[in-house]
């Protein structure tokens, strides 16, 4: 991973939500013009910045350091600004977009709102609790769509029903006829649907006569900012009426569909597919068996999410940090992981610093009753050791959709 902000605990998530919109569709020159006014605070700071680097480094074993308090400050005036850098360009980008689009040049356009959307989507996902974290959701789901339109790719609205309200999702058909076989996408903590798409995941398991279904899950996208729909530990409780309604479908094959989740949706797929026998393969795009309370120094990742205290309540739907506390233990594989029985596959990164490889370990080695499992981890070798691969996910993203579209043909 390029060090692009000087690394250190307090820094990483800079460095990587720039890797991962570069995954999302912005270039090189966009990120530069998009970090250049938080390049120049660190300019400013240089000597804090190095401070940090020297007493909280980042060793990339997935053990997270705590970063001295009298440092925090200026980490913290610099969120604002490396959002409003961010938000700039995506604007700026934004408007060159529409120019296109008036002229009728709609796959330029929709390429350049996908850049935009990327960094207005980032921005957002840095931004800590506040009204504007809200707006910049819906801008970047706004450019989002825009693209996606515009690129001449389809899909079905879909809703999801779950505890009284309906999730949004879509329904990517692949081509061909007859039934197909199916993936299920879980989201993770900070991403929304639509997200599977910026990335190519959609477009990678099409590619492979794979349909997909992608819904924002409690806690993730529409369903956290319109819905105020929190966090749900037990995932079966949204995945079973996904499943529901993905054999409704007259062009799905029953017996071929696939839990697949990235991230946060680690945690999700697994559960998911070990408390539903229809599924006939599970892949976790970064294995997560459960939230652990961090600890300095020790396996967790404070901080290495990019959020504070408060916003993560937000996702919990906490009142309090005690609440947190509360609600942390009961997001855990243990009580389902040993009925899982379809075929598991688990793609982790060695370095990744969000979840240690060791919980990918963990989920393998518990399932117990899976019909087989694959753990494939990515060094710096492969190229894409940290978090879900998303520092350079090329080689990984086809991998992932080669074992799936395999492993639902057989």
């Amino acid at each position: 991973m390029l060090e692009l902000v000087p690394f250190s605990a307090a820094t990483y998530w800079l460095n990587y939500a720039a890797h991962n919109a570069s995954a999302a569709g912005a270039t090189m020159g966009d990120l530069e013009r998009a970090m250049r006014p938080y390049l120049a605070h660190v300019e400013a700071n240089r000597a804090v910045f190095e401070r940090a680097k020297a007493v909280a480094p980042l060793t990339f074993d997935g053990r997270a350091a705590a970063v001295p308090p009298d440092v925090t400050p200026v980490l913290l005036e610099g969120n604002p600004i490396w959002c409003a850098g961010w938000l700039a360009e995506g604007e700026r980008l934004a408007a060159i977009a529409d120019g296109f689009r008036a002229k009728g040049q709609n796959l330029t356009a929709a390429d350049i709102y996908r850049r935009a959307s990327a960094l207005i989507a980032y921005a957002e996902w840095t931004m800590l609790l506040s009204p504007e974290k809200y707006k910049a959701f819906d801008r970047g789901r706004e450019l989002c769509l825009a693209a996606i339109e515009l690129s001449g790719e389809r899909f079905e609205a879909v809703k999801i029903p779950y505890q009284g309200v309906e999730l949004e999702g879509m329904f990517w058909p692949a081509p061909g006829g007859g039934r197909r076989p199916t993936a299920v996408c879980f989201n993770g903590l900070h991403s929304s649907m639509e997200w599977f798409w910026q990335v190519g995941l959609i477009r990678e398991l099409n590619r492979r006569g794979v349909s997909v279904l992608v819904f924002d899950c409690p806690g993730s996208g529409t369903s956290r900012f319109h819905l105020d729909v929190h966090m749900e530990p037990e995932t079966e409780r949204y995945a079973k009426p996904a499943m529901d309604y993905v054999l409704s479908r007259h062009d799905v094959d029953p017996d071929r569909v696939a839990a697949v989740g990235c991230s946060f949706g680690g945690y999700r797929t697994v559960r998911a597919a070990s408390t539903d026998p229809r599924y006939r393969m599970c892949l976790a795009w970064g294995a997560l068996y459960g939230i652990k309370p961090a600890q300095d120094g020790g396996e967790g990742s404070a901080g290495m999410n990019g959020l504070d205290a408060r916003t993560m309540a937000w996702f919990f739907g906490a009142k309090s940090l005690e609440d947190i506390v509360a609600k942390v233990p009961r997001f855990t594989l243990t009580p389902v992981i040993g009925e899982l029985a379809c075929d598991l596959v688990v793609f982790h990164g060695a370095a990744d610093m969000q979840v240690p490889v060791a919980q990918a370990r963990q989920v393998v080695a518990e399932a117990m009753k899976a019909r087989s499992t694959e753990l494939h981890v990515y060094t710096a070798q492969d190229g894409g050791e940290q978090h879900c691969h998303l520092d350079n996910v090329g080689t990984a993203m086809g991998h992932m959709t080669d074992r799936v579209a395999a492993l639902l043909a057989a």
